[in-house]
C-alpha cells in the first residue's frame, strides 16, 4: 500500500507541474477519491528485512554485466550491508525499563536508551495556535546497525555525459543504443523499429530525451524526464510494443494489455464492482516465489550499476487485459514489483513529502489539509527505484533522482540519547511553530532514528542520522506526515525538511 500511495503521489507531483491550474486541481481532487478507495485496501506490500540479506548472499554469485568497463551509475559504500531493507521496530511495546532487560535488543536502540514505545507531552508556550504536543508512539523505529553514519552524495542534472553512462550500462552492447525519434502517441511499426537498429555504428547525441535500445533481447523505449513539463530528474523504460491481447481475452471484448502492481480484484471491488466476474489466474505463472522475484530484482540493480539502494517493498505482478472503455475483462499473475530506496551503508534514507506538512504548506486550518494546491507545495527530491518484470522479461522501470557517491560512508561519531532527542525537540517547539496557525494540537505518534539527506551545495548533498518526530494521519502512508519536526542526532540541533527554497512550485 504504501508503494501505490507513494505512485500517486509521484503522479500529482506531475500534475503540479500543469499550466492549467484549474484542470490540475480538477484532475487531483479525482486522484484524492481514489487514493481514499486504495486505503481501505488490504496491504499487499511486506518490508523486506532479513530475508534481503539472505538474498543478496545468492546474488554474490551474479556476474556484473560490465563489471571492467567503468559504467556503475552509482557508486556503492566500502561496506555493504542488507541486514534490512527498511527502519524496524527494536522489540516488544513497551517502555525502557522492560528493554534494559531484554538481551535480545542491542544495537544504537540499547546504547542510545531508545525505548519502545513513548508518551510524553510537549511544552507548547509560544508556539502560536497550538495548545497542546506531545509524543504518542507505540513503537520507535530504528536501523538494524551498532552505528549510523555520514555520507556524501551528488544529485541533480542528468547530462548528457550521465545519460550515455546509464544507457549503456542498461541496453544491450551488442545492439547498440539508438535515438528514438517518434513521439510516444504515435503508432510505431515493428518495420519502423527494426529500421533504427539497422544503422549499426550511428552518432547518437546523448543530450537528448528518447532512446531506443534492447535488453535480454527485447526493445525498450528509454526516456529522461523533461523539466519543462515534470519536477522529477530521472527516466523511465517501457516496452517498444505492448503485449498482444490473447484470443480467449480478445473474445471476452479486450483491446490492450498492460502491467500493474495493483491487485485488479481489489481496484474491481473497490470500483462497486465483482471480480468473480472477470476470468483470472491466481498462480504466479513466473514460476517464483517471492524470494526468486527478489533475487531477480537485485540482479538487475546490481548489473546496472545502482549500489547505494535497498529494497523496500515488493508486490506481484499482474498483466491485465482490458476493453475499449478501460475495464478489467481479465488478468494473471506474472513476475514482481520491486521498489528501491536510496541508502546508507544499507539503511534507506527517510525521504518524506512534504505535501501535506502544515507547517511548510500554511495550511490554514485541519479542514484545509485535504486540500492541494500548486502554490503552497514543496516538492521533495526523493531517490526512488520501480522495477517491474516477469518470468521471461523486463515490463518496466523507473528512476527518480538518482544518487551518486561522493566518497565513503563515514562514522557519525557519538550520538545524541533518546533523552537528549526529546530535550532537543522541547527545545526548538517555539522557533518551529512560531506564528503557527493551524491545528491546535500535535501528537507525534511516527518516531523514527533514521537517515537524512541534506544540500550541501549546488548538486551536492549529505545523508545524516537524525531523530525524526512526525505526525500522520490514520489513512496516510508513514512517508506522508502533516508535521515533521528532525533534529540532528550528532547534535541537536534541528534540521530543516525544506532543503531547497527553490523547490516551492510557486518560486
Amino acid at each position: 500500500m504504501v508503494a501505490v500511495i507513494h505512485n500517486i503521489l509521484i503522479m500529482q507531483r506531475y500534475i503540479l507541474g500543469m499550466e492549467n491550474n484549474e484542470e490540475a486541481t480538477k484532475i487531483l481532487q479525482k486522484m484524492k477519491k481514489r487514493r481514499e478507495r486504495v486505503a481501505d485496501m488490504k496491504k499487499r506490500r511486506w518490508m523486506v528485512c532479513a530475508a534481503a540479506m539472505c538474498m543478496l548472499f545468492v546474488c554474490g554469485g551474479c556476474t556484473d554485466k560490465k563489471n571492467n568497463a567503468g559504467t556503475s551509475v552509482i557508486e556503492g559504500d566500502d561496506v555493504r550491508e542488507y541486514s534490512c531493507g527498511s527502519d524496524s521496530s527494536t522489540a516488544e511495546k513497551n517502555d525502557f525499563s522492560e528493554l534494559k532487560d531484554d538481551d535480545s535488543v542491542g544495537g544504537l536502540a540499547r546504547t542510545l536508551s531508545i525505548p519502545t514505545s513513548v508518551s510524553v507531552d510537549i511544552p507548547v508556550e509560544n508556539c502560536g495556535t497550538l495548545e497542546s504536543a506531545s509524543i504518542k508512539a507505540s513503537e520507535i523505529k530504528t536501523p538494524d546497525a551498532d552505528k549510523m553514519y555520514t555520507k556524501k552524495f551528488t544529485m541533480g542534472s542528468i547530462g548528457a555525459e550521465d545519460r550515455e553512462t546509464i544507457l549503456k550500462s542498461i541496453f544491450d552492447e551488442e545492439d547498440e543504443v539508438f535515438e528514438y525519434p517518434y513521439d510516444m502517441k504515435d503508432s510505431v511499426t515493428q518495420e519502423q523499429r527494426d529500421e533504427l537498429f539497422a544503422h549499426k555504428g550511428a552518432d547518437v547525441d546523448y543530450s537528448k530525451d528518447y532512446f531506443i535500445g534492447k535488453i535480454d533481447g527485447v526493445e525498450y523505449i528509454l526516456y529522461f524526464y523533461d523539466q519543462s513539463w515534470i519536477s522529477d530528474e530521472g527516466f523511465s523504460i517501457q516496452l517498444a510494443a505492448t503485449d498482444p491481447v490473447p484470443e480467449d481475452m480478445a473474445g471476452k471484448g479486450a483491446t490492450f494489455t498492460e502491467y500493474t502492481s495493483w491487485d485488479p480484484a481489489e481496484l474491481i471491488t473497490a470500483n462497486g464492482g465483482n471480480p468473480s466476474d472477470v476470468q483470472t489466474d491466481e498462480t504466479n505463472m513466473s514460476g517464483m516465489d517471492e524470494d526468486a522475484g527478489m533475487v531477480k530484482a537485485l540482479d538487475y540493480m546490481d548489473k546496472w550499476g545502482f549500489k547505494d539502494v535497498v529494497p523496500t517493498s515488493q508486490s506481484e505482478l499482474y498483466r491485465q487485459y482490458s476493453d475499449e472503455y478501460g475495464e478489467t475483462v481479465g488478468y494473471e499473475k506474472d513476475g514482481y514489483s520491486v521498489t528501491f530506496q536510496a541508502s546508507v551503508n544499507g539503511q534507506p534514507l527517510y525521504q518524506p513529502d512534504a505535501f501535506g506538512i502544515d507547517t511548510i504548506s500554511n495550511q490554514k486550518n485541519a479542514e484545509d489539509s485535504g486540500s492541494f494546491s500548486a502554490e503552497r507545495y514543496y516538492y521533495t527530491e526523493q531517490s526512488t527505484y520501480s522495477i517491474a518484470f516477469t518470468g521471461e522479461k523486463l515490463t518496466g522501470f523507473t528512476c527518480t533522482w538518482p544518487m551518486k557517491s561522493a566518497g565513503d560512508i563515514q562514522d557519525a561519531g557519538t550520538l545524541i540519547t533518546w533523552d537528549s532527542a526529546v530535550e532537543s525537540l522541547k527545545g526548538v517547539m517555539e522557533s518551529h511553530f512560531a506564528d503557527y496557525t493551524g491545528y491546535n494540537s500535535v501528537e507525534f505518534n511516527d518516531v523514527r532514528l533514521t537517515y537524512f539527506r541534506i544540500k550541501t551545495g549546488d548538486g551536492e548533498y549529505e545523508a545524516i542520522p537524525v531523530y525524526s518526530f512526525a505526525q500522520l494521519d490514520s489513512d496516510h502512508a508513514d512517508t506522508y506526515p502533516i508535521q515533521l519536526v528532525l533534529i540532528d542526532a550528532r547534535d541537536g540541533s534541528e534540521v530543516s525538511m525544506v532543503q531547497d527554497e527553490a523547490r516551492f512550485l510557486n518560486k
